[in-house]
């Protein structure tokens, strides 16, 4: 009876402990959860029409574009009704903007890719423009 009484304590115990740990722990998570909460709030207002980012291309996978730059990276997803530019020389010789299509953009391209946070704090590219072009490693 002894031995029934112990293992049920023990087990009693440890499944407090673990509640209690997990609790412990959401409530350590709690203001950085709110923090991002904040972030995605703000970012995604009717106020904020926009934020850029920067980078080089260091991977395509389908339409998800890889920028990196100072050793941070960012994977955004280039939607089919995203607008790309690039730059070319009109008649003249004088650099004009154009419109190009996505396959045009290759691994070692500098861009700048207009964004909107959505509300969920997902990113929705809103336009692509190439600023300089890399050859390749690859």
């Amino acid at each position: 009876m002894n031995k029934i009484i112990s293992i049920v304590l023990t087990i009693v115990l440890l499944i407090l402990a673990f509640g209690g740990g997990y609790a412990f722990k959401t409530i350590q998570a709690s203001p950085q959860i709110k923090k991002a909460e904040t972030v995605v709030k703000d970012l995604s207002s009717k106020t904020v029409l926009s934020a850029v980012v920067y980078g080089q291309v260091s991977k395509i996978e389908g339409r998800d574009i890889t920028l990196s730059y100072n050793g941070d990276s960012i994977k955004i997803n280039i939607t089919d009704t995203t607008p790309i530019y690039s730059f070319a020389n009109d008649f003249t010789g004088k650099s004009v903007q154009k419109k190009v299509d996505f396959k045009e953009i290759k691994i070692g391209n500098t861009l700048n890719i207009t964004i909107k946070v959505l509300s969920d704090g997902q990113m929705q590219s809103q336009s692509v423009l190439v600023l300089l072009s890399i050859p390749s490693s690859k």
